[in-house]
């Protein structure tokens, strides 16, 4: 494929007229060490003549174009020196809110928690994810984009053909004697290429550039697996916590609703008033009220965990959780450091930066001459006043320099843009990286108070049970009345649901502390696929 800057067929065209307009077979003829000024010749059917009256007060010696060269080199060595930006985060030794340890997470941490369905679930999201599938088109997209940007650096080579035809009703005679009346029919078929060559680095560091974008990408697609991974143990873990919640609040409910039954038949023997019956009531009607909510919780969770492992919510009564409890893993953090190399969102912010300072580079190359090389080897056949010519070989052989002179700005515009988007890239490396702390110590600290929490009111819960039997044996022998088993019922449902809840919110605070550590992508890379050496910045340097 041949876009309209570099298609062959144009290329063709246009270097053939080349030495009719500019007389670039007796350029550079001159064996006395000058450049005339008249070197631009027509040559043309007819009489030379030169196209600018030559002067010999107007000859270029060897030492202006030393001095020239000179300067361009001058300007290179300029070029080379544009400023790279790299962040500058003081990164601690070990995170606050746990002891240093160089232990870190496990890859593959969902397996873990010693549920099956749960592993099962998230391999499956992996790869049928719809969102993990749309990040992978654009990875694949970014590479394209990469071969292209890679592509200018190579000559460009190509085929073409062309063909016109013309006639006109002059006589014979003119036709003879005026070029522009003859009748000419002609065609042509040749190989054409063309090259810039990349003097001051512009071409490459846009190959560079486009080579860190395609790492930024690749990045985010791993952030976005590591995303929908997380998504699927918190749904997960969400449903199971709403079933087991649903659970407990179905068997208070059905203790409450015997409760109002036995204290409706004191009632009717002249044993309990019709307040007492009212009560019961109450706290009945509360428990089943409790039901609906977690119903629709459940439902919630299995239509987006069908979602997210690439079916739809038709098919999610068949996610069934399993029956074994999941454990809650140990934290293992690691070093603050191996974070920056672990964690998607880092890595592409860290390329990100590399694509900015390669960027930077291009955009001070734009300040350089520019070399662009061009030929073109073929046949043609020439057919004049109805007198075949024959075919003949031509071969046209080119050389363009262009440096920007004067452009109202535009250049140094260029440039401001590209110094801008260099500082952009490291100021939003270094706010990722603090947000990333940021994010690690909160889950720390999270997961350790609910630890603590849930040991307080699993306590609590176990002992609210025992009250509640001793209640519920002291008013069947009448040794109390309604009111305290009442409760007893009221205080043993407020805090099994609240340790339910605990519990639920503890698996929760470790799956977010496995989100703010950014693992377990790895687990579904194709190979052994670097991670800090994809676009690795120390953010000490």
């Amino acid at each position: 494929m041949f876009s309209q800057r570099n298609h062959p067929i144009q290329l063709i065209a246009a270097m053939a007229a080349i030495p009719r307009l500019f007389g670039l077979r007796r350029l550079f003829k001159n064996d006395d060490g000058v450049i005339p000024t008249g070197a631009c010749e027509s040559i043309d059917s007819g009489p030379r003549q030169q196209a600018f009256p030559s002067t010999r007060g107007s000859l270029v010696s060897r030492q202006d174009i030393a001095a020239a060269l000179a300067a361009s080199l001058a300007l290179a060595l300029v070029g080379c020196a544009t400023p790279v930006m790299h962040a500058s985060v003081d990164v601690p030794d070990r995170f606050a809110a746990s002891p240093a340890s160089f232990e870190e997470p496990e890859p593959a941490w969902w397996d873990r928690y010693g549920d099956p369905v749960l592993s099962q679930l998230i391999r499956r999201a992996a790869y049928e994810n719809r969102d993990v599938k749309i990040a992978t088109e654009r990875v694949r997209a970014a590479r394209a984009g990469e071969t292209i940007s890679r592509s200018w650096l190579f000559p460009t080579v190509g085929i073409g053909a062309n063909g016109f035809n013309h006639t006109t009703n002059y006589d014979t005679v003119l036709k003879n004697f005026v070029p522009e009346a003859a009748n000419t029919r002609a065609g042509q078929v040749g190989v054409g290429a063309s090259w810039e060559i990349d003097l001051f680095g512009r071409l490459r560091a846009g190959a560079a550039a486009a080579a860190a974008d395609t790492v930024a990408v690749e990045n985010t697609a791993r952030g976005v697996r590591l995303l929908v991974l997380t998504d699927v143990a918190t749904n997960y873990f969400t449903l199971v916590g709403a079933l087991r919640q649903l659970e407990t609040v179905r068997a208070i409910s059905a203790a409450q609703d015997e409760t109002l039954r036995l204290v409706t038949a004191r009632q009717r023997a002249g044993l309990a008033t019709p307040f007492d019956v009212e009560r019961a009531q109450t706290e009945a009607a509360k428990a089943r009220a409790a039901i609906p909510p977690l119903e629709t919780l459940t439902a919630v969770s299995r239509h987006r965990l069908a979602v997210l492992i690439g079916d739809q919510a038709f098919n999610a009564a068949t996610i069934t959780p399993s029956d074994v409890q999941a454990n809650v893993p140990s934290a293992h953090p690691g070093q603050p450091a191996a974070l920056l190399q672990r964690r998607p969102d880092l890595l592409a912010a860290s390329a990100q930066v590399d694509a900015a300072n390669a960027r930077r580079q291009q955009a001070m190359a734009e300040w350089f001459p520019r070399l662009i090389l061009g030929a073109v080897f073929g046949r043609e056949s020439i057919d004049l006043n109805g007198v075949a010519l024959g075919p003949a070989r031509f071969a046209n052989v080119a050389a363009l320099i262009a440096m920007p002179i004067f452009n109202a700005g535009r250049t140094q515009a260029i440039n401001d843009i590209a110094e801008s988007g260099q500082k952009e890239a490291v100021l939003h490396f270094e706010d990722a990286i603090v947000r990333a702390l940021e994010d690690v110590e909160n889950a720390l600290v999270a997961l350790q108070d609910e630890r603590q929490r849930a040991q307080s009111l699993n306590g609590a819960a176990a002992s609210a049970d025992a009250a509640l039997g001793h209640a519920q044996s002291l008013y069947d022998r009448g040794q109390i009345d309604l009111l305290p088993l009442l409760d007893a019922q009221r205080v043993q449902l407020s805090v099994r649901v609240g340790a339910n809840d605990s519990n639920t919110q503890l698996l929760l605070d470790s799956v977010q502390l496995y989100k703010a550590l950014g693992g377990g992508w790895e687990a579904f890379e194709p190979a052994a696929t670097p991670t800090a050496g994809d676009a690795a910045h120390s953010p000490n340097s």
